[in-house]
């Protein structure tokens, strides 16, 4: 058996996942352990028996890994540094703008003689042994530049216990593939970055622990319409957030504390939660060929972890899943007639009256089933909000850069990556919205947007998936209010 030891050797691991992304990757996957013997394998010449070496490698079985140390993650803050642009009116950095920058990094033993094993069921053929070798020596570091490491390959007989299964390794033609996209980056073209690989380990990964959000309607919180003013699709973030702040409220005064991360979206010290967190998303009538578009309700949908903690047996088990309860049961006032009413008031706007809905409500716009049916087309009713900010030049380029943005977030969503990405201005679900006003309408008819939204773009988007995916799929930087919400569609239709 072939086993690959890595030793980060300062004790921290520089690992980002994406810009957007403040959690660290860990453990590293195979793809970027790849990615990293090739960089040494270009840095050393591109010799043509450590080509073959790599070639040999990537056609293997994913490998499994093994973590003989603990680690944990650091806590992720923003810094500011001068951008490496030479274009800039001025080389020097103590004079060029400052733009934010988080380096994710996870803290390890720095005594510790291994912090991760990559092991293959494969022996190393003696032709390939001196590459791979003089490739592992070369290699000084994985993740960041500062990352610093020690790699060898050895053999083993047994493997340790505790060994995990790979979510992204190499593949037949990665090599090349990365070749290629080296040479269009060093010719000019921005936005020729590779992909992370989507090839996963033969055991099963947990469904729970790659997926953010719950796909147990059992467990969404449903409201619908109790008459009254009825807002537009594209208060949705408003919507969202004055949904957020009064179940924060309502929880303050059933527990007489204040509500958990994974409902507010914030960690004790106010930073963004490390972890997915509650959605608040949109029902509306829309996917049908009579729909009119309107707002019907809100769903709460909470991350696919609390429900997993919510299953486990056991007196604190139960008492986590009955505080969310008792939260939900205290929001809003009792009317004359019995009813729980929930009055939204967002940005001091008029009010907009919920209940929550009963079992046998039987409107099929308020249906959570809708959303997480399995299917291999999918398309947005509320258009994604894109991560960053684009920085290519010209439209071309910037269509690339954000269905690179698309893809990046499927991964992270633990979605496979989709055979193709088409994104436009209008949605695929009938009477959902534009994603911006038409040319002449004022901007205030466009999506509503919260202060951390910034001017990123909003974007519809239409996934192909090889294979059947099962929802709810909630991408971009809007997802835990609502925006980024797909439905499946068959034939063009949700």
């Amino acid at each position: 058996m072939l086993c690959l030891d890595i030793a980060w050797l300062t004790g921290t691991a520089f690992l980002a996942r994406d810009p957007s992304d403040p959690t660290p990757e860990w453990p590293p996957q195979p793809d970027r352990i790849f990615s990293a013997l090739v960089a040494s394998w270009g840095l050393g010449g591109a010799k043509l028996d450590e080509r073959a070496a790599l070639e040999w490698l990537e056609v293997q079985e994913p490998p499994r890994l093994h973590l003989p140390e603990s680690a944990h993650a650091r806590d992720t803050v923003k810094v500011y540094v001068p951008p490496n642009d030479a274009k800039r009116d001025t080389v020097l950095p103590a004079r060029r703008k400052r733009q934010e920058r988080r380096f994710p990094a996870v803290a390890l033993d720095p005594e510790a003689p291994v912090h991760l094993s990559l092991l293959w069921q494969a022996q190393m053929p003696g032709k390939h042994r001196d590459a791979l070798d003089a490739l592992a020596r070369r290699t000084s570091y994985v993740g960041h530049s500062a990352s610093l490491v020690r790699a060898a390959f050895r053999e083993i007989e047994v493997p340790p216990d505790g060994l995990c299964a790979a979510q992204r390794a190499p593949y037949h033609g990665r090599l090349a593939e990365l070749e290629a996209l080296y040479k269009r980056h060093m010719d000019g073209e921005a936005n020729a970055r590779a992909r992370p690989a989507m090839r996963r380990g033969t055991r099963p990964v947990a469904q729970v622990a790659a997926r953010a959000f719950t796909s147990d309607t059992a467990h969404w919180a449903v409201f619908e319409h109790a008459g009254d003013w009825r807002p537009d699709l594209r208060a949705q973030a408003g919507l969202a957030e004055a949904m957020r702040l009064a179940l924060m409220e309502a929880w303050t005064r059933v527990h007489e504390g204040t509500a958990p991360a994974w409902i507010s979206g914030h960690e004790p010290d106010r930073s963004p939660a490390r972890d997915a967190h509650l959605a608040i998303v949109p029902m509306a009538n829309i996917g049908w060929q009579h729909s009119d578009g309107r707002m019907m309700g809100l769903a709460l949908v909470p991350p696919a972890v609390e429900v997993s903690a919510w299953a486990a047996s056991g007196p604190a088990a139960f008492a986590r899943r009955q505080a969310f309860h008792r939260a939900l049961a205290r929001l809003g006032e009792t009317d004359g007639e019995g009813r729980r009413i929930l009055t939204l008031a967002p940005q001091g706007g008029r009010s907009w009256q919920w209940r929550l809905t009963p079992a046998s409500s039987g409107l099929r716009s308020l249906d959570p089933a809708r959303y997480v049916r399995g299917s291999r087309l999918w398309a947005t009713a509320t258009p994604v909000l894109l991560d960053r900010h684009l920085k290519s030049p010209g439209p071309p380029e910037r269509s690339a850069e954000a269905k690179d943005m698309i893809r990046q977030a499927c991964a992270r969503a633990g979605l496979p990556d989709p055979a193709a990405v088409v994104l436009s201005m209008h949605s695929a679900v009938t009477c959902a919205p534009s994603a911006r006003p038409a040319g002449g309408n004022p901007r205030w008819v466009g999506w509503a947007r919260r202060k951390s939204f910034g001017g990123r773009a909003f974007v519809h988007v239409r996934l192909a998936f090889d294979e059947p995916v099962s929802g709810p799929i909630l991408l971009g930087a809007g997802r835990f209010h609502g925006l980024g919400l797909f439905l499946p569609i068959r034939e063009g239709r949700a």
